[in-house]
């Protein structure tokens, strides 16, 4: 049962008549109800499931799921007083139903040994559950559950350094919580705080390689954001330098090449920018940025037909890109295909009928095929059950038309790069 299900599963009676719980430290209090868990599927309660079994139940529900319930204090010391060894009982059940995959109920198990006796390993033991149950969610293609548990482990943590102040064991796997979701830096911090306080040994000397690990991966990220903001500055020196720096300390990853051959190809030096852009390919990495770019170098060495190529590449990768069906329309335009051209010019205008480019690039069809462009239609079919069986090609379609003004000046078009951030 989930948390609603066993909190609702809960019905409170009086102490019953000749209940003795005692100890040194505690005493009933006939003041206090007690919580009974009902039987899995049953509403009512029934004198004959009032047991001490069924109580501790009760009370071990309301402990996992209603910490700050009036009573949970009361019930904690009630169920310790019954059995002291509970809570090691408990978590070799809850470590029980993890392997087996019962998640629901070894949370609730994990829950109540965590709030029953707060400890460094059972607020570990808690924040793994909610991991395995992300990966599980993940597997069944659940992002939101996935994200929620989380986000579960994580709270888990950091609800033990409230409680437990800088302990050296939370504060390990905060970091490696932090490293394994790509907070670089909240990972570098929590480790920074952990060698603060950890003893020296075996785990220290680990949790040392992975900060080095870190330093370097935020110095190498810093590296690809400077040399992504030189580019941005148009200073291409700066920018292949940086790139380049990047590279050497990471030979296999391509966002270092792509960035290189961007820089390169501003400068103008564009079989070089084409070496590291086909670099990219090489590790493995296929988008259509890489294949925009490697047209742009091509259509400047003279190679025209590769160009258009590596473009038809990038569309079949990315066809919501404006940038790339404009660039395509613009190159058989100049190439006098006007088919390809107008079926480029098309997908554009339906991307985005406004942009300036796309209606230069229409002006320029018009004035080139002597064709007019005047309406740009989006088809919906029309479902007509009667016509079905007699012809599929009598569907209906409703067609929105939106007039595109008419320009009658002369326009130059470009082969354009949109900038990517």
């Amino acid at each position: 049962m989930n948390k609603e299900e066993s909190l609702r599963s809960i019905r409170y009676i009086n102490v019953p008549e000749g209940m003795r719980v005692e100890s040194d430290i505690f005493r009933l209090d006939k003041n206090i109800m007690l919580p009974v868990q009902l039987k899995t599927g049953e509403s009512r309660l029934k004198a004959e499931d009032i047991t001490l079994e069924s109580i501790t139940a009760g009370m071990l529900t309301v402990i996992a799921y209603d910490e700050n319930h009036k009573d949970a204090s009361y019930y904690k010391d009630f169920v310790l007083t019954i059995d002291p060894t509970l809570p090691d009982k408990l978590m070799k059940a809850a470590i029980a139903k993890e392997e087996q995959k019962d998640y629901e109920f070894s949370e609730e198990l994990f829950l109540a040994v965590y709030h029953l006796m707060p400890q460094s390993a059972s607020c570990i033991n808690l924040a793994t559950l909610y991991s395995y149950m992300a990966v599980d969610a993940r597997d069944k293609g659940n992002e939101e559950k996935e994200d929620e548990y989380l986000l579960s482990a994580k709270h888990t943590l950091k609800d033990g350094l409230r409680r437990f102040g800088e302990d050296a064991e939370v504060l390990a796997e905060l970091s490696s919580y932090e490293a394994f979701t790509g907070n670089l830096e909240e990972a570098r911090d929590y480790l920074d705080r952990y060698m603060a306080v950890a003893e020296e040994g075996e785990k220290k000397q680990e949790m040392k390689k992975l900060l080095s690990r870190i330093e370097v991966q935020l110095e190498n990220d810093e590296e690809i954001k400077e040399a992504y903001d030189f580019i941005m500055l148009d200073d291409t020196d700066k920018a292949i330098k940086a790139a380049t720096k990047f590279i050497e300390n990471n030979k296999d990853v391509w966002n270092g090449y792509f960035l290189r051959g961007w820089a390169l190809r501003k400068a103008g030096k564009f079989e070089e920018a084409r070496k590291d852009q086909m670099k990219c390919l090489e590790l493995g990495e296929r988008n259509a940025d890489i294949y925009n770019e490697l047209s742009i170098d091509e259509l400047e060495v003279g190679d025209r037909e590769l160009a258009k190529t590596y473009l038809e590449t990038a569309a079949d990768l990315d066809p919501e890109n404006l940038t790339i069906a404009s660039n395509l329309s613009y190159l058989y335009l100049q190439d006098d295909q006007y088919d390809e051209a107008r079926e480029y010019l098309e997908k554009a205008r339906f991307l985005s009928g406004n942009d300036e480019i796309v209606k230069n690039l229409i002006k320029e069809y018009e004035k080139k095929t002597g064709e007019k462009i005047g309406e740009l239609i989006h088809e919906e079919i029309v479902h007509d059950d009667s016509q079905e069986k007699e012809d599929e090609d009598d569907d209906a379609y409703a067609a929105e038309i939106a007039e595109i003004e008419k320009d009658d000046c002369d326009c130059h078009c470009h082969h354009h790069h949109h900038e990517e951030e």
